[in-house]
């Protein structure tokens, strides 16, 4: 089978992995095992087949490995992004895309010199990026550890596929931050603030949870507070030891609840002139 064919093969594998209604972790779970499949496939016929001189194997390691490599690279990012995305918070969630954002401009920093080099369609130093004869002499570049050894790898074959890929992941990254800046919750929130106290914040919740007015009940009472504490800007503190102190107050331990209900019954008693 030779390299065309497989990397044929493969395209159109993916082109109906990409039309299906998949969403980005379940995509990237079927993409990866394509390129792996499809890369150990390649590795296979390279080291029964070789190359019948250096210009074909610079082709193939310049422009048929790449493919798989990149989409295998892009999909590794994509599903180590979803999973590890803050499942609460769209504040604490921009915060990690805009980590990730940076990772990509400091990479694409780090190899400028090759990416300008790939970019201008250089040939120059080919025999010296893309085949296998340099990549013992000291020139190898970190890159992923996918299929690295010395029968499938040149010394910036991966490098190539990894700024590929990371060219993918820039446009999952846009369409991740496009998708929290138009968050319309977010929005609505967004001039509310908290200005009770904590404790008095955390009783609130406390009671309404109790009475099962968040999910019918069937949702915790950590996961509410980190929602309104996101929504309504509200500095973080320990709600489990805030409640056992509320628990422990002399006296009056629904203190939120009883001064709000008052205050609600002299403000309508005012609206309707019953306060004189």
């Amino acid at each position: 089978m030779c390299y065309s064919s497989i990397l044929s093969g493969f395209n159109n594998q993916l082109n109906e992995l990409q039309k299906t209604n998949q969403n980005f972790l379940n995509q990237a779970n079927l993409g990866y095992v394509l390129c792996t499949k499809t890369l150990s496939l390649l590795r296979k016929t390279v080291e029964d087949h070789g190359f019948k001189d250096s210009e074909k194997e610079i082709h193939f390691f310049k422009n048929i490995k790449m493919e798989p490599m990149r989409y295998l690279i892009y999909y590794s990012e994509v599903r180590s992004c979803e999973l590890r995305l803050p499942k609460i918070g769209v504040k604490q969630q921009k915060g990690f895309i805009t980590g990730q954002i940076k990772k990509v401009n400091t990479f694409f920093g780090k190899n400028i010199d090759f990416l300008l080099y790939m970019e201008q369609s250089l040939t120059h130093f080919d025999k010296l990026y893309f085949t296998r004869k340099n990549v013992d002499n000291g020139l190898l570049v970190k890159s992923y550890p996918y299929f690295k050894d010395s029968v499938f790898n040149t010394s910036h074959d991966g490098v190539w596929a990894k700024i590929r890929g990371m060219g993918l992941f820039i446009s999952y990254l846009k369409i991740k931050k496009e998708e929290l800046d138009n968050n319309k919750v977010e929005k609505c929130f967004s001039d509310i603030i908290w200005t009770g106290s904590y404790s008095a914040f955390v009783e609130m919740i406390y009671g309404c949870q109790a009475m099962g007015y968040f999910n019918n009940g069937n949702i915790s009472t950590n996961q509410i507070i980190e929602v309104f504490s996101d929504f309504l800007s509200i500095k973080k503190g320990n709600s489990s030891r805030t409640y056992n102190e509320i628990k422990a107050r002399k006296g009056n331990r629904i203190k939120f609840f009883d001064e709000t209900g008052k205050k609600l019954l002299d403000k309508m008693d005012e609206e309707d002139g019953l306060d004189k």
